[in-house]
């Protein structure tokens, strides 16, 4: 049986918001082919869009237009180039590939499209999920040493290991920056015994750690809200009674207690 996937979103709430407050949106379909489009984001200024295609027979680096017009590809050879994410400043990103024969970290400089290498630290396991910190001084990253080894590690932005926020001979990855630039939040499999990831939040500076799901299914890809306040995340529902598997949720945390809302 196939999986089902239901996007949950888990709002962390610091303020007196609802349920009743929180607007639908439009859906639109910017990238209309056949094929895998993916990992994509926003640039710091709203403008333009990074993400990853298949489109032309291997996983390549493209940016659009917001509206998802004036497509383009970024990087040019036959080897898999994966996971954009934007430098602060809007003028460069930050990216997987296995160019060199192993999977190592790039920059590339959106003006005059030139790659380099950040120094190498695949030595270390191979590096997924990098994003840089809100100003830019330094790297977030997941290291994989097998599928179910992986920690994550801070770095400046030359790519010089600061250090080593996970340490569990378990799966840690994924983590994303709040704006504040003090936490990040990622999914890991370090307290269920490799059986499902589970969302957590650590400070950076103190190292204080919170685990923000309970849920015995996969929780994973966190994301922040602009404010800090929310973060947004996908589940997997398989299992679930069959008019739960195609519900869209959104469960709100406040005080130690959850709402749940289907739509």
């Amino acid at each position: 049986m196939k999986k089902k996937l239901v996007l949950i979103i888990l709002a962390l709430i610091y303020s007196n918001k609802t349920l009743s407050q929180i607007k639908s949106v439009k859906e639109i379909c910017l990238t209309k082919n056949e094929f895998d489009n993916r990992y994509s984001s926003y640039s710091p200024d709203g403008n333009k869009i990074i993400f990853e295609s298949n489109r032309d027979g291997n996983w390549e680096i493209y940016i659009m237009d917001s509206n998802g017009a004036n497509q383009k590809r970024l990087t040019m050879n036959t080897y898999s180039d994966r996971r954009p994410s934007w430098h602060p400043n809007g003028k460069t990103i930050l990216f997987e590939s296995d160019k060199s024969g192993k999977t190592e970290l790039y920059t590339l400089n959106l003006k005059n499209e030139k790659i380099n290498k950040v120094s190498n630290i695949a030595h270390h396991g191979q590096p997924m999920f990098a994003s840089f910190s809100p100003n830019g001084n330094f790297i977030a990253i997941g290291l994989k040493e097998t599928d179910d080894k992986s920690n994550i590690f801070l770095l400046t932005n030359q790519g010089k290991i600061i250090n080593q926020l996970t340490n569990k001979n378990k799966r840690s990855t994924y983590p994303k920056w709040a704006k504040n630039g003090k936490e990040i939040v990622y999914f890991s499999r370090k307290e269920t015994n490799n059986q499902d990831d589970e969302i957590y939040k650590l400070n950076i500076e103190s190292g204080q750690e919170v685990r923000l799901t309970n849920w015995p299914k996969h929780n994973f890809c966190p994301s922040w809200s602009n404010d800090d306040k929310r973060i947004v995340y996908v589940t997997s529902m398989e299992g679930i009674k069959q008019e739960l598997q195609k519900m869209m949720m959104v469960i709100l945390f406040q005080v130690g207690h959850q709402t749940i809302m289907s739509y």
